[in-house]
């Protein structure tokens, strides 16, 4: 009997397990869970970046602006470059800060009569440089062939050729000329070699039938080489009087006057050596300044940026200088119509072109802090002191015949 009990016991033992899924029941198989498709970024396009560069530069100047903002007064904000376009007086700001560098970041026609700007589509000045960063090889579609030597900073320097057909981009060692509208390569050449570029390019220029680069080292190093389109070498501007030596645009600047003439500016405006773009034939204009308080080993010292320049001496060189280093020029027939730094940017002189002497300026508009976000146009006129010097002064007509106020013929 107690062997029946423990069969009966073992039988429902296995019904029991039977029923909970006991027993040789098949597995019950997980289904496979397959990974997302990795989606792949959109390749960003020229017209991407071009899209960026123009959103910044309006954060910076708004579109409209009738006046310069503030933020332009800042360290490495864009700079103001003056230029003759079609026989008026242009404005162009240049971003030149190595972060971004936005190219043209907004434009202003000038009205030289009563000071007041008048807002353009940022477009570069005719064959003037802006620096660009190298996005893989190429800057803004113009692409540096894969066999040629990029500098290790990725920023090259370009500018458009006269007519607008061609462009030339420095890169490193070299410089590539393309056809503007296919953006396609059509030559080159070294800017190195005998007469040629001895130190780092920082910009380079398209004026008449020659490319100038400018070239720059740490320190008081800086000088203008020119070149032919078709890269023949031209050698460096030189001075002329005296020992003749490279020209120096350290403490002072490159200067495009108009067509068919460039100028070097030394020392803040100390001295500006002309240079006719076809036949080579030099001029030199001397304007008479004096060092005052200064010896002559710390006026030196003073342009050198080295050494420890004493207060009296220092303030005034920067007084009769810094607003002369590093300004634009454009050439009148009697006059230059220069745009003024430093302690003065935002106004344009008119200086003698025999001797250099200051004959009068013109007060450029700055926006006031209120009107920055609108575009400053409201606060353009109140911005503007030459508004209110047009009525005590001769009548607008009789400035515009004026040289250079006629921009710059």
């Amino acid at each position: 009997m107690a062997r029946q009990s423990s069969t009966i016991v073992c039988w429902v033992s296995l019904a029991v397990l039977s029923a909970c899924g006991g027993g040789d029941k098949k597995p019950v198989k997980k289904p496979v869970v397959k990974p997302d498709k990795p989606v792949e970024a959109k390749a960003e396009t020229e017209q991407d970046r071009e899209a960026k560069r123009k959103a910044a530069a309006l954060a910076i100047v708004p579109d409209g602006s009738t006046c310069f903002p503030v933020s332009l007064k800042e360290q490495n904000a864009p700079k103001l470059e003056l230029a003759a376009v079609n026989k008026e007086a242009m404005i162009c700001a240049t971003d030149v800060d190595r972060s971004r560098l936005l190219g043209t970041v907004a434009c202003w026609k000038v009205d030289l009569g009563d000071g007041s700007l008048v807002y353009q589509p940022p477009t570069p000045l005719p064959g003037r440089s802006i620096s660009v960063k190298l996005d893989e090889r190429c800057a803004r579609g113009y692409c540096i062939p894969s066999d040629a030597k990029l500098p290790e900073d990725k920023i090259v320097h370009m500018a458009t050729s006269p007519d607008s057909s061609k462009v030339v981009v420095v890169a490193g060692d070299d410089a590539h000329i393309f056809d503007a509208a296919g953006r396609t390569r059509e030559s080159g050449f070294s800017i190195r070699g005998d007469k040629g570029v001895t130190n780092t390019p920082s910009g380079v220029h398209w004026i008449g039938s020659s490319i100038f680069i400018e070239g720059a080292d740490a320190g008081p190093a800086a000088y203008v080489f020119g070149f032919k389109s078709d890269g023949q070498v031209s050698g460096a501007l030189m001075t002329l009087g005296g020992k003749e030596a490279m020209a120096s645009t350290h403490g002072g600047s490159f200067i495009v006057l108009d067509e068919t003439r460039v100028a070097v500016a030394e020392k803040g405006f100390t001295t500006v050596t002309t240079y006719e773009i076809e036949s080579g034939k030099r001029a030199k204009i001397v304007r008479k300044v004096t060092n005052g308080p200064c010896k002559p080993a710390e006026a030196e010292m003073y342009w050198n940026e080295g050494g420890d320049v004493p207060a009296k001496c220092k303030e005034h060189m920067t007084k009769t200088f810094g607003h002369l280093i590093g300004a634009d020029a454009v050439a009148g027939k009697t006059n230059l119509l220069v745009l003024l730094r430093g302690p003065r940017l935002g106004e344009l002189g008119v200086l003698d072109v025999k001797n250099l002497a200051e004959k009068k300026s013109i007060k450029l508009p700055w926006c006031e802090a209120v009107g920055e976000s609108e575009g400053g146009a409201a606060d353009a006129p109140k911005a503007s002191e030459p508004k209110a010097e047009k009525k005590q002064k001769a009548p607008a007509k009789k400035a515009a015949e004026s040289d250079p106020d006629a921009g710059g013929e």
